[in-house]
C-alpha cells in the first residue's frame, strides 16, 4: 500500500492533519519524525554522546532530556553547526522511516509519514504522494509566537531554516491549508482520504 509523505511549514498544523487523516484511513501506520527524534535523544547512547560532543553537557538538562530550547538557540547562531547536528539525526531517523515504509508496501499497509523536512532531506522520492499542510504567513507566526511563546526573532529563524511554504506546495501532490478550525481541517483530511482510496484503488 502507498506511502503518504505529510510535510508543510512550522505550525502549520501537520500533526493535527495526520490525526484526523488517520481517521479516516483505518489500520493505517504511522511515523513521525519528531517523535523519532526525540526517541534518539533519549535512548539512543550513540547519539547522546555525539550530541554531548558537538554542543556540550548543556544539551542535555540536569533530568537527562534533551533541552530542545538551548540546542536551537544554538543552531541558529551558528548554521554550520545546524549542519553537524542534522547529519547526526538525519541519518537514522531517514532508515527508520524508509525501512518501515518497505514494510508497509510489503505487508499492504498504509503509511503516513509525517515530517517537516521532507523535501529538505530528498524524502519525497520514497513516497507515492505528497501532502503540505500550510497557512499563511500571518497566522504561522501568531501559532508560533503566541502557541509556542517563541520570540519573534526565533520563530523568523525557524521560517527561514526551511524551505519555503510556497516551494513546498509547488513541490507537493496535494495542498491542504490550515487557517481555519480543526473541523474544516477534518473535513479536508476526509476528502483526501477518499481521493486516495480511489487513486490507489485503480
Amino acid at each position: 500500500m502507498p506511502v503518504i509523505g505529510i510535510t508543510g511549514g512550522a505550525a502549520c498544523g501537520k500533526s493535527s492533519f495526520t490525526d484526523a487523516l488517520e481517521s479516516f484511513l483505518p489500520g493505517a501506520k504511522r511515523f513521525c519524525a519528531d517523535s523519532e527524534v526525540g526517541r534518539l535523544t533519549s535512548q539512543d547512547a550513540g547519539i547522546k554522546s555525539s550530541l554531548m560532543a558537538l554542543l556540550g553537557d548543556l544539551a542535555y538538562t540536569p533530568e537527562g532530556s534533551y533541552d530542545r530550547s538551548f540546542v536551537r538557540s544554538r543552531v541558529f547562531e551558528s548554521p554550520a553547526l545546524r549542519k553537524e547536528i542534522e547529519a547526526v539525526l538525519h541519518p537514522p531517523v531517514r532508515s527508520s522511516w524508509t525501512n518501515l515504509a518497505k514494510a508497509c508496501r510489503s505487508d499492504g499497509t498504509w503509511l503516513l509519514a509525517e515530517i517537516p523536512l521532507l523535501f529538505e532531506t530528498g524524502g519525497e522520492t520514497e513516497c507515492d504522494r505528497v501532502v503540505t499542510v500550510g497557512c499563511s504567513p500571518e497566522v504561522q507566526f501568531q501559532r508560533l509566537t503566541s502557541g509556542r511563546a517563541l520570540t519573534p526573532i526565533l520563530a523568523q529563524q525557524i521560517c527561514d531554516a526551511q524551505t519555503s511554504l510556497e516551494q513546498k506546495s509547488i513541490r507537493a501532490d496535494h495542498l491542504i491549508w490550515n487557517d481555519c478550525p480543526f473541523n474544516c481541517l477534518e473535513r479536508q483530511a476526509g476528502l483526501c482520504a477518499a481521493w486516495l482510496r480511489l487513486f490507489f484503488s485503480r
